[in-house]
Formats: C-alpha cells, structure tokens, sequence
C-alpha cells in the first residue's frame, strides 16, 4: 500500500510545470494576492526524479522559495482559476512566518517539518502584550500575527497570577488597551501645529469646542470599535459586503485624499522639526525620511525604532506643565472652556475645522475599526464592549487634555503678546510658546516632538491607507504578512507614500500645508460619520448589538456640527474671505 502511495505521488510531481499556481494547505503564500505563487522551475535528482520546485511570488517585493518533493501534497493538471495548473504543498503559517522578507529560501523536508512543529515556543509575558498594545503599525502587526497563528480571540484568558488580579501590569494593559494608546499618541506632528495655530490665532475661543469634541470623539471610536468588534471585518470590508462595491469605493476616497494630505504635512512637520535644530532647510530632509519609513515599514519591525519615536512624541506633555507656569486668567480660560460661542470670521472658522479634523480624523476611524478586530480582550462580547469603551475613553481624554493645554499655552504666550498675535508662520513661531516659559531648551523638546510624532503616525497613515483600499476590492490585507505575501497591500503603500513624498517636494508654506491638511481631514470625517451611523444601526451587520441611543445622539452631533462647520468654511472661501 505504503508502496502505490509513493508511485502516485512521483507520478503527480512529474506532472508539474513551470507556470502551475501553488497553494500551501495551511500557511500563507499569498494565493489570494494580486499576484499568485507559481512554478518557476522544477529540480530533478540525479534519477530523474523531482527533487524539488522552486516558487516564485511577487512582481516587486519578489520571494523565491525551494520546496522538497516530499511537501508537496496533490497536482492538478487544470486547477487554478484560469486553469493553469495547480499545486498543493504542506507548509504550516508558523513555518512561512519565519521565513525572511526576501531572498531565495528553501524548506526543509517532511521529516524535519513535522518535528519542528513539536517544538513550538509559546512567547507570553508583559514584554508581548505592551508590544501588542502600542498604536503604530507594528502594534497591529503583532495582533495579527498572534491571530493568524491559531490564537483564539474570543477566548477566556486563563486566570491571573494573584499579582497581576490586583492591579499589576498584564491586568492594566488588559483594559488600557490600543484605545488608550491610540487616543494619547492621536496627537501627531500635524495635529499639534494645527492646535498651535489655533490658540495663536484665536487664543481661548475654542476650547469649549475641544470640551465638546471629547463625547464626540468617544461616540465616533466606540461605534468604531464594536463595529470591528462584532463583525471581525475592517470597516471597507463591511461597507463592500453589506452596502456595495461603490459605497466602500467613497469612503476610500475619502480616507485617501485625507490621509495623503496628512502624511505629506507629517513629512513637511519631521523636516521643519529637523530643521529647528540643525539650521539646515527642511526640504533636505524628507526624501531620506520617507526612504528609511517605507524601509522599516515594509522589511522591518521597529523594534527598539519605535519605542525612541514614541518617547520623543511624548515631548508634547510639557505643554501641561507650560500651560500653568504661563499664569492664564483662570476665570478666563473657564468661562471659554464651558460657555459656547461662535465666531464667523474665516481664520476662526477654518481653524475650527482643522481642529475638528485634527480630533476626529478619517485614518483614526478606519484604524479603531482594524485595531478592535484583532484585539484580544478576555469575557463574553458585553465584557468586551465594557473594556473597548473603557480603553478609549482614558485614550480620548488623556489625548484631548494635551491639545487642551496646547491651545491654552499658545492662546497664553502668543495670542495675548501684542508682538506675536496671529504669527505662527514656522516650526520656530510654534516653538516660541514654549520658549517663553522654559527658555531656549523649550526649542529642541519641541522639535523632538515634532519629529517623533511625525514617526510614529506615517506608518499608521500609510497602513490605514492601505487597509481601505486593499479592503475595498477584496484584496488581502494585513502588516503581519510579508511583503511577497500581500503585494497589493504593500503595493498601495508604497504608492501613497511615494505621493505624499512628491506633494511634500513642491515647496508649499510647510505651516499652511500642515494646518491645511487638517482642514481637509475635518471637511471628509463626517461622511464617514454617517457610514458609522447606517452601519451601526444595522441590525444584519450588527447581529443585534445595535448602537444605544446616547450614542445615535453624539454621533449624529458630531455629523451635524462638522458638515455645518464645513458649509461655513466653502462659503467663506466663495466669498472671498479665504
């Protein structure tokens, strides 16, 4: 018996040519991709016999992998889905994963595979889940993986040690999640000088509008969530499946056009950064910063990269500290935070929306609705929801208070100064607010800032980018994948990356480019605020966990006052007032 099996089987790989499409019975060699692994040639022992196939996979991001005769499992002559052939080899997700971004590699024989399988190392530890939990790109790399790898997400969590139950640090991150990360790291490059711009120009006038946007934001990325949550689909899958090819075809747009503007304001913010410190004009350095972004994007994990770039974006807390040493009239800056009033002045309207974009931004939609699918959180889906709402509301708060406190330290040096009232026109004006409280050192903790926000939010623009698009034809998607594997996801990547590069290169004002560009994110936001509406009180979509009517208020609130916000700012500008 033993016998016939290996004459089939010699027989089924003498059978196989280059050109045939392969397919792995349990990993991942990217069938599903735009581009499909195929035979590129076949190696034969000194017999004869095939020894091995060499695959080949990828148009620009191109992997060869050498393959035992042994791995492979059945042909079929007209398989495939233009009947070129079809070849199904075993190879496990673990196996793939290990295997490096490029370069030929070989796999090693059956024996060896499956003795190796035995070996698995489990990783586990407090290392693992603050790895998973911080919000860049390879925050959601590591949730993916993990997920990909057979891990259950809806699963109980085994029981903490007694350390760990009462308060330890597994259990706080267990709650304080990427919401909360997210919602503290939200304030990036752009973002921040928007705000800058804001108190500068209008002083305390919006801060009851920043008060406002907190239930908001926390309405916006809680539907955000449990839209991920319940459906396990990022938020172009579900408009794709649910509302048509079209629908998730606007909504790309939209993030599209957001985000390109936003990651060219973060490379002309990293540059200006630069610039602050060193003298040297800001335009020198985006082309090598966006070189060595997609490289570590793409080929590697940041690592130790990304912890540096998220500890310098947290520069930005001084400006807590700033904003009380700079002694505001309290009875001011409250009466401003808690009573509503409106000015209809363009600079006030224009910077309005750019707050508001800068708050409440498309990327942040799509990226909650991905982050939340790969999420793990312990208990049933009620418990889930429970400690997704918690996590992003310590997220928004925390987020919310350091742009609170930038427009109330810019509103207090630079809005009141009679020699600097409505003057941010560099990194440097920016910077002065902070100069006048902490002296000259405030210059370079605002560039390190600067420069590590900008870091950590291309990446995560770039991602969302590609998690929409991709999304919306099907395509597969994910940054736990190797380039090879998802060719179309790094493909749309690289090309809105290379956009972005180009938009950045024109030599625009850097400041009106940033502020802009905000501008931009808070005209586009609502649109996918009504999306979250109709999805959310879908009950086909939802399974019957539909949004609660507290909700349903804020959001459409939030829909209402940015669309209005946005009518006023176009009439503005038809007007001539721009």
């Amino acid at each position: 018996m033993a016998k016939e099996q290996v004459e089939q089987s010699a027989a089924q790989t003498e059978q196989i040519k280059a050109g045939m499409v392969v397919e792995a019975t349990h990993g991942d060699l990217g069938e599903a991709d735009v581009s499909k692994p195929k035979v590129k040639d076949v190696i034969h022992d000194d017999n004869g016999d095939v020894a091995a196939i060499v695959v080949e996979k990828g148009v620009l991001f191109k992997k060869q992998l050498e393959i035992p005769a042994d791995r492979i499992q059945s042909v079929e002559i007209n398989g495939g889905n233009e009947g070129e052939g079809l070849v199904r080899v075993d190879a496990s997700e673990v196996e793939l994963e290990a295997l490096n971004t490029a370069g030929p590699e070989e796999l090693v024989d059956a024996q060896e595979h499956q003795h190796r399988e035995k070996l698995q190392p489990q990783d586990s530890g407090v290392l693992r889940e603050i790895e998973e939990n911080i919000p860049t790109a390879e925050g959601v790399r590591s949730m993916e993986l993990s997920n990909r790898l057979g891990e259950d997400a809806d699963q109980q969590q085994t029981p903490p040690a007694d350390g760990q139950r009462r308060g330890g640090m597994p259990q706080i991150l267990r709650v304080l999640g990427p919401g909360f990360m997210a919602g503290a790291a939200g304030n990036d490059a752009s973002a921040v000088t928007a705000y800058s711009i804001d108190g500068a120009q209008n002083g305390y006038g919006h801060l009851w509008l920043l008060l406002l946007s907190t239930p908001m934001y926390q309405a916006v990325q809680y539907t955000c969530a449990k839209i991920g949550r319940v459906t396990r689909m990022g938020l172009a899958e579900v408009l794709r499946e649910h509302y048509g090819h079209w629908v998730a075809v606007i909504a790309a747009l939209v993030l599209i056009v957001a985000n390109l503007s936003l990651i060219t304001a973060d490379l002309v913010a990293i540059g200006s950064g630069l610039e602050l410190v060193t003298g040297i004009a800001w335009i020198w350095f985006v082309v090598p910063v966006a070189a060595l972004l997609w490289y570590f994007t793409v080929f590697r994990d940041f690592e130790t990269l990304k912890k540096i770039f998220i500890l310098m974006s947290l520069a930005f807390i001084v400006y807590a500290f700033t904003a009380i040493q700079s002694h505001p009239n309290w009875g001011t800056v409250l009466f401003n935070t808690f009573v509503p009033h409106v000015d209809f002045n363009f600079a006030s309207i224009s910077a309005a929306v750019a707050l508001l974009g800068a708050t409440i931004s498309p990327y942040n939609i799509f990226w909650q609705v991905q982050g939340e699918k790969e999420e793990k959180r312990p208990g049933p889906l009620p418990q889930k929801l429970r400690m997704a709402a918690l996590d992003i509301a310590t997220g928004v708060i925390s987020g919310n208070l350091v742009a609170y406190f930038i427009i109330l330290t810019t509103g207090t040096t630079i809005f009141i100064n009679p020699q600097h009232h409505n003057s941010i026109e560099t990194a440097a004006d920016a910077a002065q607010a902070l100069v006048y409280v902490l002296g000259p050192i405030a210059k370079y903790l605002f560039s390190i800032g600067l420069v590590g926000a900008g870091l950590v939010a291309i990446p995560v623009l770039l991602a969302s980018t590609s998690y929409a698009v991709a999304g919306t034809f099907g395509w597969p998607v994910g940054l736990s994948k190797k380039p090879w594997q998802n060719e179309g996801f790094y493909l749309i990547l690289t090309v809105a990356l290379v956009i972005s590069l180009g938009m950045s290169l024109l030599r625009l004002d850097p400041i009106k480019l940033i502020f802009w560009a905000n501008v931009i994110s808070g005209v586009l936001a609502p649109i996918l605020v009504v999306y979250l509406i109709f999805i959310g009180n879908n009950r086909k979509v939802m399974r019957g966990q539909g949004l609660s009517w507290l909700t349903n208020i804020f959001l459409a609130a939030t829909a209402l006052i940015m669309i209005v916000a946005s009518v006023l700012l176009f009439y503005g500008l038809f007007t001539g007032q721009g």
